[in-house]
């Protein structure tokens, strides 16, 4: 009996430091996102306001210099188009009613940012009433995917990414990915950023992910209980 209480703490233990690892590498991941969005900021929005509020001295100090109205209007877009999309990322659209509509709307980002994207998506038009935050943690999941895949081999491989309704309010969001070849198919899969993501999701959402592999097809389930909402 004591050899099993002993097994049982060992694999306790075991699973405490895999949790722990993920936690860490995805508290280090988002923090990494965090600071190339002040990167961002300072890089663009900062220098394209310290330009304006030059243009502005001069015009008071030098008459002769001032900017014409079509520059300030391009100056103002630039500007309002550089909020639009810091705001999207750091609060995404349609999350706080719709997660079909905010899944769509982060494929389509990441589309515009590279047209040779091949993800095709089945999401439903209506769906469960979902807590905000916890909708977040599906998207952040759904994005820090295709972001690992981005680093290696994403506009090589097909992407199928379907969001379906369960029974017991069970949700499930499924993505099947499509390698060219083999070698691909082993690089990516086995990547350990990967494996922190799933022990990510199954923490952070009490639910479970788990996959199958069929020829060059891979197919990740995550799956995960609407909470109510208080």
């Amino acid at each position: 009996m004591s050899l099993f209480y002993f097994s049982g703490a060992i694999r306790l233990a075991a699973s405490y430091l895999k949790t722990q690892k993920a936690l860490q590498w995805w508290s280090y991941s988002q923090s990494l996102k965090l600071a190339n969005e002040a990167a961002q900021i300072r890089n663009s929005l900062l220098q394209e306001l310290c330009c304006m509020r030059r243009s502005i001295e001069r015009s008071i100090t030098e008459p002769g210099t001032v900017r014409s109205s079509q520059e300030w209007i391009q100056t103002v877009e630039l500007l309002h188009h550089c909020l639009a999309h810091l705001s999207d990322r750091l609060a995404p659209p349609h999350v706080e009613y719709s997660l079909p509509l905010a899944i769509e709307f982060l494929i389509e980002s990441w589309q515009a940012k590279n047209a040779q994207l091949n993800i095709k998506t089945q999401l439903p038009k209506l769906w469960r009433d979902e807590i905000p935050n916890h909708s977040i943690v599906i998207l952040q999941i759904l994005d820090e995917l295709l972001r690992i895949l981005s680093v290696k081999e994403l506009t090589k491989i097909s992407l199928e990414i379907s969001l379906i309704p369960l029974q017991y309010k069970l949700n499930e969001l499924v993505v099947t990915i499509s390698y060219p070849d083999v070698q691909t198919l082993l690089l990516c899969s086995n990547l350990k950023e990967l494996k922190y993501l799933k022990q990510t999701f199954s923490f952070l959402t009490s639910g479970q992910c788990f996959c199958r592999r069929k020829n060059l097809t891979e197919t990740l389930y995550f799956r995960w209980r609407s909470p109510k909402r208080n």
